[in-house]
């Protein structure tokens, strides 16, 4: 086991891919394709090898797309070569031929640069991060863009220390073409999470008596590795717009995430985004209600959340919620299976509730979803409050009634909605 810091210092070398048509030629069709965005060129009846990769070199060039433009096509005895016009920036290319006829890829000069994970000089070490090893970003603000596909690597455990503030992973809305420099006209085709196994992920540590500001972009998928991801802190800012500047997913059943400040989301970053957690705790550092931030996705299999502080919006199926404090809304269809409220709560999602805990304190507003939902148990307590006043009666239905524990109708708050009836019953 190694310990390894990124040093982001390594030279910028200039990828270089040849692009080789063989097979039976005349008549068929070869393809190259970066992202969504393809060329294609058929072949006449008599054209040769030197023909073909002399065609796509001249589409090539004469493209005005962006995903084309910072590479450069030459040709030569039949084989054409795509060369990075900016050393250090990689691009991808995918090729095919019709019937018989092939299109092959070959990298020969690999991308390197002071941007990329998989340049073993940027590392303290000289050598890249393998299974087992610890690794640290701090003190640095080199951002990490390219070489992010790292899945066969299993960390033993990957620092972020809050002194970094460059950025890890790239912006999925806009094409990066250069070291962060954005063409908002395309989105971006290449990896843009660090794909990584960790047992244990920690952000923002720091140390002194100034708080470092921290990255505006930390995006990591630790794949189906059991993960440990504790958040001590963030950046107060994003560098993507609408999304939070740490982003997390991974798969394993097991999975916790702990957070104490800062702004997190969870497989929240993009449509279809998937996410399993085992427990989520959001807590607080000082400030009890605005410390963490955190936005869970549609896509996230959730089992137990404890909110002990912060804010959290949550758009996915839970089993269990206990909220000691904080702040809880809820969006979206969901089901929600049991949940103790002693903070705030907003539920303005679809679906039902299954057990529903009010305590003392606890200030619960269901009136602001007006399509029906049942809650089939509902308990109060003392000085609980629940708003329920949408002006549609219809709306919400409390099966088995709501049971006043350990206290009296008048000391619980409830807003009913017009002209509703009771029907009271003791609880022996």
């Amino acid at each position: 086991m190694a310990t390894l810091y990124w040093k982001g210092c390594a030279p910028a070398v200039a990828q270089v891919t040849t692009i080789t048509p063989a097979g039976t030629l005349p008549s068929e069709t070869f393809t190259l394709t970066v992202g969504d965005t393809s060329l294609s060129y058929t072949a006449g009846a008599s054209e040769t090898a030197s023909d073909i990769a002399q065609a796509l070199t001249d589409l090539w060039n004469a493209s005005t797309h962006a995903y084309h433009v910072s590479i450069t096509a030459s040709q030569n005895a039949g084989v054409m070569t795509l060369t990075s016009d900016i050393a250090g920036v990689p691009f991808e290319v995918t090729t095919s031929g019709s019937g018989s006829a092939t299109l092959t890829a070959t990298t020969t000069t690999t991308n390197r640069g002071p941007n990329d994970w998989a340049t073993p000089a940027n590392w303290s070490t000289g050598s890249l991060p393998a299974n087992g090893d610890i690794v640290i970003f701090e003190n640095n603000s080199i951002p990490v863009l390219f070489g992010l596909n790292q899945s066969a690597v299993t960390l033993a455990a990957l620092h972020i220390k809050q002194s970094y503030v460059g950025k890890i992973g790239l912006n999925d809305a806009s094409f990066t073409v250069d070291a962060d420099t954005l063409e908002p006209s395309q989105c971006e085709y290449r990896p843009t999470y660090l794909s990584i196994g960790a047992t244990l992920i920690e952000i923002g540590q720091h140390a002194g008596s100034i708080t470092p500001t921290g990255t505006s972009r930390i995006k990591i998928n630790t794949g189906a590795v059991q993960t440990t991801l504790h958040v001590l802190n963030t950046s107060s800012v994003s560098a993507d717009n609408n999304q939070q500047p740490v982003r997390w997913i991974g798969s394993h059943t097991s999975n916790v995430v702990q957070i104490l400040r800062g702004k997190l989301g969870i497989a929240s970053n993009l449509p279809g985004e998937t996410a399993t957690v085992s427990e989520l705790y959001v807590g607080q550092a000082g400030s009890l209600g605005s410390d963490a931030n955190v936005i869970i996705g549609k896509g996230v299999t959730l089992s137990d959340l404890k909110q002990a502080g912060g804010m959290v919006t949550l758009a996915c199926d839970v089993t269990n919620i206990q909220q000691s404090a904080g702040i809880l809304t809820t969006c979206d269809w969901l089901t929600i299976n049991n949940i103790t409220i002693a903070g705030q709560a907003d539920l303005m999602h679809i679906g039902d509730i299954t057990n529903l805990i009010v305590r003392h304190g606890g200030q619960l507003d269901l009136s602001h979803q007006s399509t029906g939902r049942t809650v089939s148990n509902c308990q109060v307590y003392n000085g609980a409050t629940i708003n329920l006043d949408n002006g549609n009666p219809l709306s919400i239905s409390f099966t088995n009634g709501i049971d006043c524990v350990q206290t009296r109708p008048e000391n619980v708050t409830i807003n009913w909605w017009p002209n509703v009836r009771l029907n009271a019953a003791a609880i022996v």
